[in-house]
């Protein structure tokens, strides 16, 4: 893979095991191990049989590991000193949302329910309960997601900073141009940036959830207390609804108003005789009828002097408008954010699973062709980092799949769609 004029490089055939999860660690660490280069390309007479012996013993070094230069960048960095790792919650202690959701609840002795309150005002309070139960489940699955996915920026920087140092030092032996490592070092810069960026959103998110079930303690020792493995804490299969009619008919119950609304146009409508409710609607239609010759609707629709409307029918139509324009909403509050729950959920199973599974296959395949002396170290590195940037988009959409089910139990608990959307 290095040319050079001193001798050829021996590589060692080996195909991976561990599955696709084995490789990407090994290859994200500090640096190449510096013997590999030892001596410049142009030395001669007795430096350049110590050259050759050198060389000899540094790609006998790498033929040791299975998967040569790869695996020395990783037990390069595993020489460093290990830094003392901050003391950690038990996996045990980690907060689950229901545990969030708890420390939230205490925060608000406001939405308890008291004695003597009226089924209204309970209704009310449940209502502020769902609402708080969705602004936490939406701060817990962000705040969890931000911190895998700035763990999978850190690996992508690994692999970048892999990348870089072998460069710098070919470039430093004379086997590879300035402008290549000018590409590596730019690709070391992006990829410093959206570390940066990752642990900014993780801070972010962090202190989402704090303001809401944070009290007694410090962002950091709530970031603490989140779970680390997004796969653990989304290993439940994916939430399941009843049909959609069953949905809208549990989400107009669940509404504070509507039955009321309805249940005040029933009683309305029941003090009139069925022909009498025929009239209203004829009157009805025939007060919005096109203009005679134009075909289009009156400017200001009215009613005429000569028709009956009396007092009982104004307020029966009124009362049966209202709750049926209340029901179309809600209806459509539920359409929406299960249309948005079955779209967030097929993206999370399908296209992002599918993106994922093809990357772990394509590095896969890039592994055995570098065993092979096909592929090049630096192209095994960008086939991790791409494996790795398509398991954090796997992850957001899991993340999103999770939120969207989250705001559809809002709605089904009497939130609006806007509402639930808008937290």
């Amino acid at each position: 893979m290095f040319a050079s004029s001193l001798a050829p490089v021996p590589r060692v055939w080996r195909v991976q095991r561990g599955g696709p999860h084995a490789f990407l660690n090994p290859i994200l660490g500090a640096a190449l191990l510096a013997a590999t280069l030892s001596g410049p390309a142009w030395a001669h007479g007795p430096a350049l049989a110590q050259a050759q012996s050198d060389w000899r013993a540094a790609n006998e070094l790498v033929g040791s590991f299975p998967r040569g230069h790869a695996d020395i960048v990783q037990w390069e960095a595993q020489q460093q000193p290990p830094a003392t790792p901050a003391p950690q919650p038990a996996a045990a202690q980690r907060w689950s949302f229901a545990d969030a959701l708890m420390a939230a609840q205490r925060a608000r002795p406001d939405l308890l329910a008291r004695p003597g309150q009226s089924a209204f005002e309970r209704a009310e309070l449940r209502l502020a309960q769902a609402e708080l139960a969705l602004q936490v489940e939406r701060a817990w699955l962000h705040a969890v997601a931000a911190g895998s996915s700035a763990r999978y920026q850190a690996q992508v920087l690994q692999a970048a900073q892999a990348g870089a140092e072998l460069a710098a030092r070919l470039v430093r032996v004379g086997n590879w141009p300035q402008m290549r490592l000018l590409q590596e070092q730019l690709l070391l810069n992006q990829a410093q940036a959206q570390q940066r960026a990752a642990q900014h959103q993780q801070h972010l998110a962090v202190l989402d959830l704090w303001r809401l079930a944070g009290s007694g303690l410090t962002p950091a020792q709530l970031a603490q207390r989140l779970p680390t493995d997004w796969p653990a804490v989304s290993a439940p299969a994916a939430p399941t609804f009843a049909p959609l009619a069953t949905l809208e008919a549990q989400a107009l119950q669940a509404h504070t108003r509507w039955p009321l609304l309805q249940r005040q146009a029933e009683l309305l409508e029941r003090g009139l005789a069925q022909s009498e409710l025929e009239r209203i609607a004829a009157t009805l239609a025939a007060a919005v009828a096109p203009q005679p010759g134009t075909g289009a609707p009156p400017a200001l629709p009215e009613l005429d002097a000569r028709q009956l409307w009396p007092r009982a029918w104004d307020k029966a139509a009124e009362a049966r408008a209202e709750a049926d324009a209340l029901g179309r909403q809600i209806r459509a509050d539920v359409y929406s954010a299960y249309s948005a729950w079955q779209t967030a959920t097929a993206l999370a199973e399908g296209s992002a699973q599918d993106a994922l599974r093809l990357h772990t296959a394509l590095q896969d395949e890039t592994q055995q062709r570098y065993n092979g002396m096909l592929k090049s170290t630096w192209e095994l590195l960008a086939s991790a980092s791409a494996r790795v940037q398509a398991s954090e988009a796997a992850l957001l959409a899991r993340r999103d799949a999770a939120v969207a089910a989250a705001e559809l139990r809002a709605v089904l608990a009497g939130l609006s769609y806007e509402t639930a959307k808008g937290n």
